[in-house]
């Protein structure tokens, strides 16, 4: 432990440094609360955005019936029925942002015991909405598996010795079927979507959220740059204090800061505006993957900026522009494809997307890639920022 302590003291000077700053409170919790208020209100307040269009191949029937009352129970999509062809120019033209394609007589299928694939494609553009619908057509699709077994045992039970004698019991098993479906659908819906889509509050709520732990992060980032500006640099590593503790400290540190702003922003966003963040695990690894990543931006500045002017100039001009495309000022549906694909590279795009996730009732596997990425941000910032403060000191 006598190894870290230096480390520490470094974290826990910097920590006191940015708690003693008039800004803070301003920068951290004041103005992305404002901001959510006003840009939230203007855009609708609480109002959950309109349905999605989403395709259903063919004819309606009694399977595709009941998946499409489960999306528009909640009101996360228009029905529209057409051919294959049909649907697939829609997603093309973004006039539809999802095609679900069952097998041809779902009923008789069932029947049948046979293979029942259901074919899901999504439009690029609206990748947030189209995943949060897939993953309610593999709920669904479990839930038929269940009505399956439930549909062959009872043509088993019956024992018909001809295919007329099979297509005569049809209308009871239907019966059958639908009872036995209905009775479960329920439990589908509320493991699938728990809680209303994200409205504008909540969609404002993340962005700023993020775009002001970035912006945090980068100030943070400059004390660093300040020991170089005032010699102080050569002192602290006069003490027992190596360069990559040097930087640890330092991480750690922004680290600490970002999760304390960006958490205490969920709770005071969930008690004056009602924001509802999601399941809180989920949650809690978001936070703490985003104020990572955010501490390696961090890094990041401090390998490009050689002084403390540079770092605000810097910092400020790379979070506008991952804002822009990240989704912190519009959303990434919003924007044209080449941006979408840019946006990829932002770490709003990726803490955005999971908190979005999150909030519209996923569970925190779907969110897994999201936090993986993040993470691997933070350490790829670190080591940028390891890199940089080796070469400045050697020079």
């Amino acid at each position: 432990m006598s190894g870290w302590s230096p480390v520490l003291r470094v974290t826990q000077r910097d920590l006191l440094a940015q708690l003693r700053s008039r800004s803070f409170l301003v920068q951290t919790l004041l103005l992305p609360m404002i901001l959510t208020f006003i840009i939230g209100n203007a855009l609708g307040g609480s109002q959950s955005p309109a349905p999605s269009p989403v395709v259903m191949v063919g004819t309606e029937n009694r399977v595709t019936k009941a998946l499409a009352d489960v999306l528009m129970t909640r009101q996360l999509a228009s029905i529209i029925y057409a051919t294959k062809a049909a649907g697939q120019q829609m997603l093309t033209a973004g006039k539809a942002i999802v095609l679900i394609e069952f097998p041809v007589d779902p009923e008789r299928t069932l029947l049948r015991g046979r293979e029942f694939p259901i074919l899901v494609m999504l439009d690029s553009a609206s990748f947030f909405r189209g995943t949060v619908i897939q993953s309610i057509v593999q709920g669904f699709a479990q839930q038929l598996q269940t009505t399956r077994a439930t549909l062959l045992g009872a043509v088993r039970a019956l024992k018909p010795a001809t295919a007329q004698e099979l297509a005569a019991l049809l209308p009871t098993v239907q019966q059958k079927v639908q009872s036995d479906f209905e009775a479960r659908a329920p439990q589908i819906t509320a493991t699938q979507i728990t809680g209303r889509q994200a409205g504008f509050f909540t969609y404002y709520a993340i962005a700023f959220g993020v775009m002001f732990t970035l912006l945090s992060a980068t100030h943070g980032a400059g004390s660093l740059v300040e020991e170089f500006e005032r010699g102080t640099i050569a002192r602290l590593l006069s003490a027992p204090l190596t360069p990559a503790g040097l930087l640890i400290g330092k991480f750690l540190a922004l680290w600490a800061m970002a999760t304390f702003q960006l958490g205490s922003f969920v709770l005071l966003s969930s008690l004056f505006y009602g924001v509802r963040w999601g399941e809180p695990l989920g949650v809690l690894a978001t936070v703490l993957a985003t104020a990572a990543a955010a501490a390696g931006f961090g890094g990041i500045i401090i390998g490009l900026a050689t002084s403390f002017e540079q770092v605000n100039v810097l910092g400020l001009i790379f979070v506008l522009v991952m804002s822009l495309l990240g989704g912190s000022m519009y959303p990434v549906d919003a924007l044209p494809g080449i941006a979408q694909q840019l946006s990829r590279l932002t770490y709003n795009r990726w803490s955005i997307e999971a908190f979005q996730l999150l909030s519209s009732g996923v569970g925190s596997l779907v969110i897994a890639l999201d936090v993986a990425v993040l993470m691997g941000m933070a350490v790829a910032g670190l080591g940028i920022g390891a890199w940089s403060l080796s070469k400045r000191l050697a020079s």
